[in-house]
């Protein structure tokens, strides 16, 4: 039997699909999107480049892309981090700043450098590109190992590395065939990561009785696959249940929770509302937006019979946009 259950979020419904199905000793059939497994790339020497650029050259002189150029003094705008033209006379930033400054003219390549510890997961974000430009972001580390991103047009350009050598390391904004002097970008770099949770009443009732203390109800369904409140890179960092609504008594609840990514069930200590033994974030990390089943036991009940509505809070860090 499938139920549908609407729920009113700050984002609009969000249907909820709880099917009545076996319980946990039989694994659920769930789905996942892998494809929202992984947005960090990796620094290496032999990126190859969409636009053609040539890397090398970039490295070594910024100037030798176009002999003839010299470096620009004054920009329509006031930007205060030329000239900034070579890796050379890249301009330092603070971790966590975020800066505006803006490309002068066709040439103009700007170069910031930064001091970035080994095991720190970092963002580099270029944002608000004007309309009628197209600049690319290029991360080099202290061994000249690199990282890019050329997306079409002024779309955002977004890097997330974990940064593994401790040093300098340099960010180029390149211009690939159009630019803005009178219009800013922004640039960030900083923590990868913010945190955030999100609360849903399931909808999902289990009923009680006599016969069924000690035993683990049938599962039902909660999917987070399109929920539009979750970031697609939301990390599970805990998991809370809370009660939604109930009637009658009860001791020694534990609830149950099945990942379809993991294919594993995760459950509280009796009495408790926390989910324990979730894997490290870092090294095998749960997605939020996936199908989650959900079932409860308890093993005592002081009536003839109980109901129990759960709501689940998942606490999760996502990856700054």
């Amino acid at each position: 039997m499938l139920i549908l259950t609407f729920i009113l979020t700050s984002t609009g419904v969000t249907v909820l699909a709880i099917e009545d199905n076996e319980n946990t000793s039989s694994n659920p059939s769930l789905n996942f999107k892998s494809s929202k497994t992984n947005e960090f790339s990796e620094v290496n020497n032999e990126s190859i480049s969409s636009k053609n650029v040539d890397i090398d050259t970039l490295i070594k002189k910024t100037n030798d892309l176009n002999p003839t150029y010299q470096p620009i003094t004054s920009q329509i705008l006031n930007d205060s981090y030329e000239p900034n033209n070579t890796m050379e006379t890249s301009t330092p930033i603070l971790f966590g700043q975020e800066l505006n400054a803006n490309i002068g003219d066709a040439e103009d390549v700007d170069w910031y450098q930064i001091d970035l510890t080994a095991g720190t997961d970092v963002a580099f974000l270029l944002k608000n590109i004007p309309s009628d430009a197209d600049y690319d972001l290029y991360i080099f580390d202290p061994d000249l190992n690199y990282a890019l991103s050329e997306n079409i047009g002024n779309a955002d350009e977004k890097l997330y590395l974990n940064i593994n050598t401790t040093g300098t390391w340099y960010i180029a904004i390149m211009p690939y065939n159009s630019y803005n002097a009178e219009e800013n970008y922004q640039l960030f770099v900083g923590d990868a990561w913010l945190q955030d949770s999100f609360s849903v009443d399931t909808g999902m009732g289990f009923n009680y009785s006599q016969n069924n203390v000690g035993t683990i109800l049938p599962y039902q369904i909660l999917d987070l696959i399109e929920e539009p409140g979750i970031p697609d890179s939301a990390r599970v960092t805990g998991i809370r249940f809370y009660t939604a609504s109930s009637l009658g008594r009860w001791g020694n609840q534990t609830d149950f929770i099945y990942s379809a990514q993991s294919g594993e069930w995760y459950q509280t200590n009796p009495g408790l509302n926390v989910i324990l033994g979730l894997p490290p974030e870092d090294e095998n990390p749960l997605f939020v937006k996936q199908q989650w089943a959900i079932t409860s036991s308890i093993e005592t009940l002081f009536q003839v019979t109980g109901y129990y509505s759960p709501g689940v809070t998942f606490d999760y860090k996502y990856l700054r946009d």
